[in-house]
C-alpha cells in the first residue's frame, strides 16, 4: 500500500491496525509487524519472524497476532486502579 512495506488495514474492535512486511524470501523466512491505533494515536506495535509458504501466510498471521493483542488488552482491567506505576 504504500512504502514502508503496508499490506493490510483493517479495523478490529475500534482499532486500526496495520499490517507491513519487509518481505518473504525465497526460504520462506519473513519478518514484519503490525502497527495498533486507537483514537488517532499509536499504541502498540507486534513483530513477527518465521518460516510462512507466501506473503499472505505472513501477513494473516500478523492478523491473528493482532487480534490476539487487542483481545488481551480488553480483557485487562483500564480502570487507573491496578497499582501497576506505585509513584
Amino acid at each position: 500500500m504504500n512504502d514502508d512495506g503496508e499490506v493490510k488495514r483493517f479495523v478490529y474492535e475500534a482499532w486500526e491496525v496495520r499490517v507491513c512486511l519487509n518481505g518473504v524470501a525465497v526460504e520462506g523466512q519473513a519478518s514484519g509487524h503490525a502497527d495498533l491505533w486507537r483514537g488517532g494515536e499509536h499504541k502498540c506495535r507486534v513483530a513477527l519472524s518465521g518460516r510462512f509458504a507466501d506473503a499472505a501466510s505472513a501477513s494473516d498471521a500478523l492478523e491473528r497476532k493482532a487480534k490476539a493483542w487487542v483481545d488481551d488488552w480488553k480483557a485487562r482491567d483500564h480502570s487507573g486502579e491496578t497499582d501497576f506505576a506505585n509513584l
